[in-house]
């Protein structure tokens, strides 16, 4: 079976209304902190990690990958493993990830996705493809509308770290009429060599965001990549 890239788009759109993975996630005890430290290994070596409330619900890879393919075989998920990790995580009290509200949620909803690019990913892969990792178009392209919502970017900028990795931070705004407003937090980057993507989303609705910011901006600020 030919691997291939994984965008979570598929479990991201329904959100919006519109084997080998180097190590298992860790969950890390924080002594004194109401927060759970997750860590991932990529096969290129990088570290990635990240704090969540202990008290959220959390989905692993394999919920997730099954989650976004409706027909899928045990063979075909440790393929998909061998080049994809991910995580979900929620607020929200529930036991099946069928049952996430996503964004338009008045509780936080956030994942976190590490991807192996193939060699024609590689060639093609760019920033306005970062943008859209977890999003159906570029927000800060004209054409930022689909499926009668609208994507727009409230705030972008665009970096790179000590060891190489290329990244892109940005706040983006989701309107779809007869919904509130949600919001999306992103952190992307990738590695010098464009082998890896990595990256982190939360959000939810406009009026959740306001009342959970500091608790999301912990959770997007204690994400890291160290290659």
């Amino acid at each position: 079976m030919t691997k291939k890239f994984l965008p979570l788009r598929p479990l991201w759109r329904p959100l919006f209304g519109v084997g080998l993975f180097g190590l298992a996630p860790v969950i890390l005890s924080a002594c004194g902190s109401s927060f759970g430290f997750y860590n991932f290994k990529s096969a290129a070596g990088a570290d990635m990690y990240f704090k969540v409330p202990s008290n959220w619900t959390d989905f692993g890879p394999r919920q997730v990958f099954s989650t976004t393919q409706t027909t899928i075989s045990q063979s075909q998920l440790s393929a998909i493993e061998t080049g994809n990790w991910a995580n979900v995580f929620t607020a929200q009290k529930i036991s099946n990830i069928a049952n996430l509200n996503g964004v338009f949620s008045n509780q936080p909803f956030g994942i976190s996705q590490a991807t192996k690019l193939s060699a024609s990913q590689r060639d093609t892969f760019s920033l306005a493809g970062m943008r859209k990792l977890l999003l159906p178009v570029d927000p800060l392209s004209s054409s930022n509308t689909y499926s009668g919502a609208t994507y727009s970017s409230q705030s972008y900028s665009e970096f790179v770290t000590p060891s190489g990795m290329r990244g892109s931070k940005m706040l983006v705004y989701i309107k779809q009429a007869g919904k509130p407003t949600a919001v999306l937090d992103q952190v992307a980057e990738v590695d010098s060599g464009t082998n890896w993507v990595y990256l982190i989303g939360v959000g939810c609705d406009l009026t959740c965001y306001k009342a959970n910011k500091a608790t999301i901006n912990v959770i997007v600020n204690s994400w890291n990549v160290r290659s």
